[in-house]
């Protein structure tokens, strides 16, 4: 087999016992809780900072591993499979920065322009949800972890479902984030679902092995 086949090989068996799921779906909800206050208290807007730092979870991806993984699976750390370089840093950041602003923008400064109703309604929703896409959508293409295309497809598919449940709402700045919301709560929900049952087959699949003498049980 080849070194390029081993670390993929190596990559996929990170996400292989769910627990990446379970920090994203939880991630989710967390930003689905956060745009519903801040639909109501523009204050919570300081806390997207924490929500949005990946060190943080990157941190605690790492624990849960330590905890759980390592010790029935072992530890590898492949190559890279591809090194970005700075212009795809620079197009992935651009990329972003459209997708996140660019609806809040035209939001605010539209406000009173006809066919706001209609871009908020159908527009808005869809740009948003591809934000919250790419993570997915990247991983699956380049370790062929398949259902997070599942989880790529989710957030802009639920933009274009929702508005037609006719959902009322006492504004259109109301309307804007609780549409997001629900579309992160639904697609949390299935990522952490999924996680859930992943970790709950690689804890079976993987028992700790007691050495002689070891007489400690081994806990989830």
């Amino acid at each position: 087999m080849e070194l390029d086949a081993l670390a993929l090989k190596a990559q996929q068996s990170f996400y292989e016992d769910g627990l990446a799921d379970i920090f994203m779906g939880g991630i989710l909800l967390l930003v689905a809780v956060l745009i519903l206050l801040i639909s109501h208290f523009t204050f919570f807007l300081v806390f997207a900072i924490v929500i949005f730092n990946p060190l943080i979870y990157k941190a605690l991806i790492d624990k849960a591993k330590q905890r759980w993984v390592y010790p029935r699976a072992g530890y590898v750390q492949p190559k890279p499979l591809h090194t970005p370089t700075r212009r795809d840093n620079l197009l992935g950041v651009a990329l972003i920065l459209t997708l996140l602003f660019a609806p809040i923008l035209i939001l605010f400064v539209s406000y009173s322009y006809p066919g706001l109703i209609i871009w908020v309604t159908w527009v808005a929703p869809v740009s948003l949800g591809l934000l919250f896409s790419i993570g997915p959508f990247i991983v699956a293409r380049k370790y062929h972890i398949y259902r997070y295309y599942l989880f790529a497809i989710l957030p802009p598919l639920l933009g274009l479902i929702i508005p037609w449940l006719n959902l009322s709402f006492p504004s259109i700045y109301v309307a804007y984030f609780t549409t997001l919301a629900i579309q992160l709560s639904i697609a949390g929900l299935i990522a952490l679902l999924s996680g859930t049952v992943f970790f709950l087959r690689f804890i079976q699949r993987y028992p700790i092995e007691l050495t002689d003498g070891d007489s400690t049980n081994a806990l989830l």
